[in-house]
């Protein structure tokens, strides 16, 4: 199938969404698949160094950017609006990644002209606690959250309901968006996380050389985009009063964000008296990426609410235990799996998990052992794509029959 992913932006900053779509773009390529992806050419405040308008060859993918115009909140490019009709049309199926933004809205447009059936993956941004939550900074901005509601009564109700599929990355995420009575038929296909490069000799003592400050400690790892919704206030306070018994650990908080919601998450580290025991490492990529995770002996995301965090799936694969909060999607296929703890949101129900795992070794190396095989079976690029190839077949029987609509066919 020629097939196309539409995503508003492709740079490493905005975390898993990002590396999901990495992933299973290439994995659909390798099974044989004629996969683009057009995106912007947006970094933050930044814009990424590509070539604009042009394939570039990535993994087998081939990615089209194209540059952000203003309002950037919006993703707005208008080269990527024109090029994505010729780029739809050529199309058998289109994957729309994320809501609310220009990207969805024309592609969904082109789709619906020209008869191309389309998915969309919201990437939790519709389910209850994020409509009812918008963050700007590191504040609930209520005009976010009303701009939120007015796309879903008007362009929304188009993009949305003309889509073949809507396609939800957790239980969780398509349970809490039930109340929208949203009409595409829905599935739930879990994402999936590369499998970690083969361990070095000395994982854990290279890390401590780059870090001094953890030599002779054991190490609670938290490694995820900084945001408020990570739960970033929930592991300060919990780590604050495990550290009050006990001097045997660091806790090491790896990732990057708004810079006033960084400077905020160190203020609270500050007031819980964690300055010397905690390592702010920043966004950390490839190949340190995964020499922390296995260095870890606990992995933490207590997050206040999520579908699927990638980063938990790539530490599973690392064979790292993990502790997730109940707002996790992925919290019932972690607990079944025996692959980690899940707590409620309460800093004490945290603090006493981490402690479980940090004094008990042989629990903590069993559900490392389980994490992996559950990586393997549940969130290997393989068996995800092809969940995903299911459900492309699916939508693309569904159209056959039905010639995609001429040229000149009036828009919805």
């Amino acid at each position: 199938m020629n097939v196309l992913h539409v995503i508003p932006s492709f740079a490493a900053r905005y975390g898993g969404p990002i590396a999901a779509a990495r992933g299973l773009t290439r994995e659909l390529a390798r099974r044989g698949h004629d996969v683009s992806i057009a995106t912007t050419n947006v970094d933050g405040p930044d814009e990424l160094d590509v070539p604009l308008g042009r394939p570039v060859p990535t993994d087998g993918v081939d990615v089209w950017y194209f540059p952000i115009q203003r309002p950037r909140w919006y993703h707005f490019s208008a080269p990527m609006g024109r090029a994505l009709r010729d780029l739809v049309r050529r199309s058998d199926v289109v994957h729309i990644h994320s809501v609310f933004l220009w990207p969805t809205t024309v592609a969904a447009f082109w789709c619906r002209r020209y008869g191309v059936p389309y998915i969309v993956a919201p990437h939790g941004l519709l389910d209850a606690t994020t409509m009812s939550k918008a963050y700007e900074g590191s504040r609930v901005s209520f005009a976010s959250t009303a701009k939120k509601w007015a796309y879903l009564r008007t362009l929304g109700s188009r993009d949305l309901g003309g889509a073949a599929a809507l396609h939800f990355v957790s239980h969780p995420e398509r349970e809490s968006t039930s109340r929208l009575r949203l009409s595409p038929r829905t599935h739930v296909i879990l994402l999936g996380a590369d499998a970690p490069p083969l361990p070095g000799v000395n994982d854990a003592a290279a890390l401590r050389r780059q870090y001094p400050r953890l030599e002779g400690q054991k190490v609670v790892l938290f490694l995820s985009r900084l945001h408020p919704v990570k739960g970033l206030d929930v592991l300060a306070e919990a780590v604050g009063t495990l550290a009050e018994g006990r001097d045997d650990f660091s806790l090491v908080v790896a990732g990057g964000g708004a810079p006033e919601y960084e400077a905020e998450v160190r203020a609270i580290h500050d007031r819980h008296g964690l300055s010397e025991r905690t390592v702010f490492t920043g966004m950390v990529l490839g190949d340190d990426k995964w020499r922390l995770l296995r260095a870890a002996d606990v992995f933490v995301l207590p997050s206040h609410h999520e579908s699927s965090p990638v980063a938990v799936m790539e530490a599973t694969a690392a064979g790292t235990p993990v502790i997730i909060s109940d707002q996790v999607g992925i919290h019932r296929e972690i607990a079944e799996a025996g692959a980690g703890l899940v707590t409620t949101l309460d800093p004490a129900d945290v603090a006493a998990a981490i402690g479980r795992l940090l004094d008990d070794p042989d629990i903590a190396e069993r559900m490392g052992r389980a994490g992996a095989a559950l990586a393997a079976e549940r969130f290997s690029w393989e068996r995800v794509a092809s969940d995903v190839e299911a459900l492309y077949e699916e939508v693309v029987g569904r159209q056959s029959g039905r010639e995609k609509a001429p040229a000149r066919a009036a828009a919805e």
